[in-house]
């Protein structure tokens, strides 16, 4: 009989559990969402859609003698809808995936020359951090609105970095970088996966006596619901 209960490993970021070559426990984690480049970029070609759409569909009509209400709430609604399925299309290319594995030994992430391996014998933790840039963004966008305010204008600059996160693997004291993610849920949401597989890997380690680390203590975890200075 199946159960009925929900595994703690379903849903985003994708994950998978499997056992290594000593029949211990190992995961895998591969989040597949936008950076704030890519968000950036996606919503630029999205707008170049939107506008071009609109130009097919209501170009035409506009060169007719008669305009008809039916024919111009058909075309708006063509290019309503192939703006929002392109759109999704668009986002779809440009998120990247991130591989990530936790093992008993290690922890692994792969990168464009490789993989890069750390020890989890040493005291680490996962945490959220905001993005480098949002600082600075911030005040960019407190400037335009300034500027537009003087000349009596209204404009609301778009937030990338100030909505975008690093996820970072705090490694004795040193800051890793395991991948920058646009969106707060969705960065909480890899943080805690990550914390969540760390410590079913520490319980596994006492139960088959595989060693202990230092960082099993509860104040090397934390939620993912706050921000954490390294």
């Amino acid at each position: 009989m199946n159960s009925p209960m929900k595994s703690p490993l379903t849903g985003r970021p994708p994950t998978r559990q499997t056992t290594d070559e000593a029949g211990l426990s190992s995961f895998k984690v591969m989040p597949r969402e936008l950076t704030p480049f890519r968000a950036k970029l996606a919503n630029g070609i999205s707008a170049a859609i939107g506008l071009g759409l609109a130009a097919v569909n209501f170009i035409p009509l506009l060169q007719e003698r008669h305009l008809y209400l039916q024919e111009l709430m058909a075309a708006a609604g063509v290019s309503a809808l192939g703006y929002y399925l392109l759109r999704w299309v668009t986002l779809e290319a440009c998120r990247v995936t991130t591989r990530i594995e936790l093992r008993m030994d290690q922890v692994r992430v792969r990168r464009l020359s490789g993989w890069e391996s750390y020890d989890r014998h040493i005291e680490h933790r996962f945490v959220l951090l905001p993005h480098d840039a949002a600082e600075h963004e911030q005040r960019c966008n407190d400037l335009a609105t300034r500027q537009a305010a003087a000349n009596g204008q209204i404009v609301q600059p778009p937030i990338y970095f100030g909505d975008s996160f690093h996820v970072v693997l705090v490694y004795a004291s040193h800051r890793i970088d395991l991948l920058t993610v646009y969106g707060r849920p969705q960065a909480a949401a890899i943080v805690a996966r990550l914390q969540h597989c760390d410590q079913l890997l520490d319980t596994e380690a006492i139960r088959v006596g595989a060693g202990t680390n230092p960082h099993i203590d509860g104040e090397w975890h934390h939620t993912p619901g706050g921000l954490n200075d390294v």
